[in-house]
């Protein structure tokens, strides 16, 4: 059985309130090893347990940080949440996030279990549009982030008075456990370098999911 709670999803989009600066912690530039420059930010046991989020599987990622952008970490966002990272001008105007949430898929064999997860997928993309009328997939395919096959999905919905919102949705299984994450990130096409909805590739919250292990 599929086993997702996208409860108050909603309330992560890219909008004004995609993140609370009363709850979240700035990420200063850090320098660490890898092709990612930044902080790497680990959801383990102690994470868990500081925060009191459903983790049962440990990850870890590494958010970029760069010069001349705010960076906000919220681990315990709402919803299934488990942890999520903004990424905005020095104005906090947002550019993008990216949220991961807890899932739980069957062990199959690779192919059926990403064939599985394609539904899942799909119902983490509605659950992340304020009007699934107002939102539309533009790909939806079978990928490898980092060593893991993983199920993608990148669309666009209306954001109201933020325009046109670029979405990916991204299901990763733990291939030692049925629990897995799904990554979500919007980006904002008006406050970030963006000339099609597949740029959201080329964004920081792209770039810190690119880090993203199973630990």
């Amino acid at each position: 059985m599929k086993t997702l709670s996208f409860a108050a999803i909603l309330a992560t989009g890219i909008a004004g309130a995609a993140f609370a600066q009363n709850a979240s912690v700035k990420i200063a530039p850090l320098s660490v090893e890898g092709l990612v420059i930044g902080q790497e930010i680990k959801v383990d046991a102690d994470f868990v347990a500081k925060y009191g989020v459903t983790a049962p599987v440990p990850f870890s990622f590494t958010v970029p940080t760069n010069e001349g952008q705010n960076i906000f970490f919220l681990p315990a966002p709402g919803g299934a949440g488990i942890v999520k990272v903004t990424f905005a001008t020095p104005d906090e105007r947002v550019k993008s996030n990216l949220q991961f949430v807890h899932m739980t898929s069957p062990q199959l064999a690779p192919d059926e279990r990403l064939t599985f997860l394609d539904d899942i997928a799909m119902q983490a993309f509605v659950a992340s549009v304020p009007d699934p009328d107002r939102a539309s997939i533009d790909v939806s395919r079978h990928i490898e982030t980092g060593p893991y096959p993983a199920v993608e999905m990148i669309g666009r919905y209306d954001g109201g008075d933020d325009g046109i919102v670029a979405l990916r949705i991204v299901a990763i299984p733990d291939p030692d456990s049925e629990n897995g994450v799904v990554a979500i990130i919007n980006a904002l096409p008006k406050n970030v370098a963006m000339e099609s909805v597949g740029d959201i590739l080329k964004t920081d919250a792209s770039r810190a999911l690119g880090t993203f292990r199973f630990r």
